[in-house]
């Protein structure tokens, strides 16, 4: 079967944006940054899926990929998100995806995630800012601890300097789900 597949993605510093580009050319959809979607577009497809960035506890674009989906009558709708957090704090990430969708949401929308890392450089100032000290403040926090857990460890250094361990390989369980559940 031929399915329509749109990939569509809001992105800040390039991490989500290069993420959908790999998505697009992996299952044959078309690119497209959230700003330039309509829910006229959105409807013309049979699966969606949006990207955006984990950033203070929400997901970049997210509302108006919703709003938009639910207008274009999307029936197919998977949603990744990228950032700092390491694959490894599953917790972390879990509590994240709570934040954004509601319960019945949690069951009925897929829902992916996949680190990317962090780029200072093109951060908007306020966001820089706002990054820099929360990472002051969390090393300071596990630095007064008596127990360090490797995982505060890895989150601090996470978010202490820029970097970009995106890979191919964190876009294989979505691939792999939409192969398994939209192309059979």
């Amino acid at each position: 079967m031929n399915r329509k597949i749109l990939v569509c993605y809001k992105s800040v510093t390039g991490f989500t944006k290069q993420y959908a580009e790999m998505i697009a050319n992996e299952i044959n959809g078309t690119l497209m940054d959230l700003k330039n979607v309509t829910a006229e577009t959105i409807s013309q497809y049979d699966i969606v899926v949006f990207g955006g960035r984990f950033f203070a506890g929400g997901v970049d674009g997210l509302k108006k990929a919703k709003e938009l989906a639910a207008k274009g009558n999307v029936k197919n709708f998977v949603v990744f998100a990228t950032g700092a957090t390491p694959n490894t704090a599953e917790k972390t990430i879990q509590e994240a995806w709570k934040n954004n969708f509601t319960t019945d949401e949690l069951r009925r929308i897929p829902h992916f995630y996949m680190q990317g890392g962090l780029c200072y450089e093109k951060m908007p100032l306020p966001e820089k800012l706002m990054m820099k000290a929360f990472a002051a403040v969390m090393k300071r926090k596990i630095k007064n601890q008596n127990e360090q857990t490797e995982e505060d460890k890895e989150f601090v250094r996470a978010i202490s300097n820029s970097y970009d361990i995106s890979s191919k390989v964190y876009i294989e369980p979505l691939v792999s789900f939409l192969k398994t559940e939209y192309f059979r």
